[in-house]
């Protein structure tokens, strides 16, 4: 009776150590928080395709580019010899004033186009980066400044509120969002994402067919 005991509690306790060193049950994927989860990606995206990059840019503060010669300007590819405040061209009449009035706005939470590839690798994989970011600012004297041409900006917006859930392949999740172009609709995108290191990040972006 009493090894009848013995040899129950023993494996009572094996159990007990068994349970304790058994790895937790991952929680069932649920469709609504992974959407929450990665409104954050999609947000940062449509900063991209606003190309604001999720800079903070003093937009009432507007700078113009001089250079120190019309060879120097090198139809705008030249190196800048001093930004100056919108308003004070008469003060450097000696220099070569952007005939572009290519407009520099100073940014406020970024210092340094590395900062701003930094953020975006919080959300974005490096190839989604590379399509859309590339020239979107200046860095002069310590200061990084948001560049805009004459062109226009902003027509093309992500609709957060369209974003849906398509489908799991592979281990990676997909889902479905609507773009507008001047508040009406232009097109939708399935974007991939793919669990980096206990993260979502966004790793592929296709227009679907419409």
């Amino acid at each position: 009776m009493k090894k009848t005991a013995i040899l129950a509690l023993a494996a009572c306790m094996l159990f007990l150590m068994a349970s304790c060193g058994a790895a937790p049950k991952a929680d069932p994927f649920d469709e609504q928080t992974f959407l929450k989860d990665i409104t954050p990606n999609v947000s940062c995206l449509d900063a991209c395709v606003q190309e604001v990059f999720g800079a903070q840019a003093d937009m009432d503060t507007v700078y113009l580019a001089a250079y120190e010669s019309e060879s120097a300007y090198a139809g705008g590819t030249g190196k800048i010899a001093l930004l100056f405040k919108q308003g004070e061209e008469d003060k450097y009449g000696d220099y070569y004033i952007d005939p572009a009035y290519t407009s520099y706005y100073p940014v406020t939470n970024f210092k340094t186009n590395a900062e701003v590839a930094d953020y975006l690798k919080k959300y974005l994989s490096q190839s989604i980066i590379d399509k859309w970011f590339s020239n979107d600012f200046l860095e002069y004297d310590g200061q990084l400044y948001l560049v805009r041409g004459a062109r226009g900006y902003g027509a093309m917006t992500c609709d957060l509120t369209s974003l849906q859930y398509l489908e799991e392949k592979d281990g990676k999740q997909y889902v479905t969002v609507k773009f507008n172009l001047f508040d009406a609709f232009d097109h939708t995108e399935k974007l991939e994402f793919t669990k980096v290191d206990d993260r979502w990040v966004m790793t592929g972006e296709e227009t679907l067919a419409q």
